[in-house]
């Protein structure tokens, strides 16, 4: 789903935007270190965002308007770019390419997940799934179809794997309380 950035082997579409932001992800693997910082001069740091948009994708076959992948990076003066978040959007004009689109993707993850939780509302359907037999924060993969708040008529979809699916603020959830 994030065009095998994370595998070190960026598809082609995404190689200029990571070129720029994220050079780490185009070359082979190698581990880092630690380091710890004096309690007095702690490194400071710039959230930002930086956005990739497209109009295909090379897992998603189902028709979307446009995609976007995000990342949410901590950035310092001396130490560069860090990734603390990421995730990936589509938009559909309709409400059956948004459909199509997540019964796409829900099979995906279908067919390798031993949990699973799928809540449904009027305007929203969200789907976990776990390869694990517990379905817990850190080991699932969420997506979230709704309607755009924005634009009438309109349809997204939104996708996120790990702990990342919940908001940083969510710490008095633990890692292993069940979806």
């Amino acid at each position: 789903m994030f065009f095998d950035i994370f595998l070190f082997k960026p598809d082609t579409t995404v190689m200029a935007f990571l070129q720029k932001y994220y050079p780490m992800f185009t070359k082979p693997f190698s581990p880092g270190k630690w380091q710890i910082y004096p309690e007095q001069n702690p490194p400071t740091s710039l959230s930002t965002l930086h956005s990739f948009f497209f109009k295909s994708h090379p897992v998603l076959k189902s028709k979307f308007q446009e995609g976007r992948l995000d990342f949410y990076s901590d950035e310092t003066a001396n130490l560069g770019r860090g990734i603390r978040d990421f995730d990936i959007w589509f938009f559909f004009d309709s409400k059956a390419d948004g459909l199509n689109a997540f019964n796409e993707i829900s099979s995906l993850f279908e067919k390798y997940s031993k949990s699973k939780k799928i809540t449904k509302t009027r305007d929203k359907i969200i789907a976990s799934y776990s390869d694990r037999d517990t379905l817990l924060r850190s080991n699932s993969v969420q997506i979230i179809f709704t309607k755009d708040e924005l634009f009438e008529k309109k349809y997204k979809l939104f996708f996120r794997i790990g702990s990342y699916t919940y908001p940083p603020n969510s710490s008095n959830l633990r890692d292993s309380d069940k979806l």
